[in-house]
């Protein structure tokens, strides 16, 4: 069940920033972007789940040069929460292949999927906050702002990791 997500993760991740390289003219980038999904899924396919971290790198930078060349911000978006459910179902695929029992494969994967749904889910929300409210603040209270979101970013990755 983990595998056919990664393959669709990889698959709507591709898709949206092709769409949206498309949608603007840009048809070339566009179609390679649909080839560097294909070699991820190929590469997913014949096991080589190390991939997964180059090609996570190189859909991030896609998505950052269609911004700058004129896709909406919410189709990279989408395209990197895409290419980051893949890279860490890849990730899981690897650390799964060292359950014995298949009823902990089951748990395992059922617990996994509650928690990369839940932070992809506040990812896209916090997102979408970001870009629907503006607060002014002064430089003090900003530097503060990251002092406090990096320690509860910390927090939650050490949380996570113990239940694990």
């Amino acid at each position: 069940m983990t595998r056919f997500f990664i393959y669709v993760s990889i698959l709507a991740g591709t898709s949206v920033i092709s769409f949206g390289l498309a949608g603007i003219g840009y048809s070339i980038p566009a179609v390679g972007a649909g080839l560097c999904g294909l070699v991820w899924m190929i590469a997913c396919w014949r096991g080589f789940q190390r991939f997964a971290s180059p090609a996570f790198a190189v859909f991030t930078v896609i998505s950052i040069v269609s911004i700058w060349a004129g896709v909406s911000s919410w189709l990279a978006l989408a395209c990197v929460t895409f290419s980051l459910i893949a890279w860490d179902l890849a990730m899981f695929v690897r650390r799964l292949g060292l359950a014995g029992d298949p009823q902990d494969r089951v748990r395992m994967e059922r617990a996994h999927f509650a928690r990369l749904g839940s932070v992809a889910g506040l990812g896209v929300i916090g997102a979408v906050a970001a870009a629907r409210i503006h607060i002014d603040l002064t430089f003090g209270s900003s530097a503060l702002l990251a002092l406090l979101a990096f320690w509860g970013i910390s927090a939650l990755i050490y949380s996570l990791r113990s239940r694990e």
